[in-house]
């Protein structure tokens, strides 16, 4: 999670954040919520939230509330 931030933070620019990547997110059942959230937080408008996402996240029974909360607040 923590390299995660520093990643955007120093490299965000540089970071494209793909369907693959949030889909990859979304998948984690241990810090699925958080690296959404940071995601969100940090690159808001480019984060892509598609159906497949949605899919992916749906299947997340780590978290699923949490991690559906947050996309379909977007």
């Amino acid at each position: 999670m923590e390299v995660i931030a520093l990643l955007l933070d120093r490299r965000g620019d540089e970071v494209p954040i793909t369907e693959e990547v949030v889909k990859a997110a979304a998948r984690n059942r241990g810090n699925g919520k958080e690296v959404i959230a940071l995601l969100l937080d940090r690159r808001g408008d480019e984060v892509p939230i598609t159906e497949e996402v949605v899919k992916v996240a749906a299947r997340n029974r780590g978290n699923v509330k949490e991690v559906m909360s947050l996309l379909l607040d977007r």
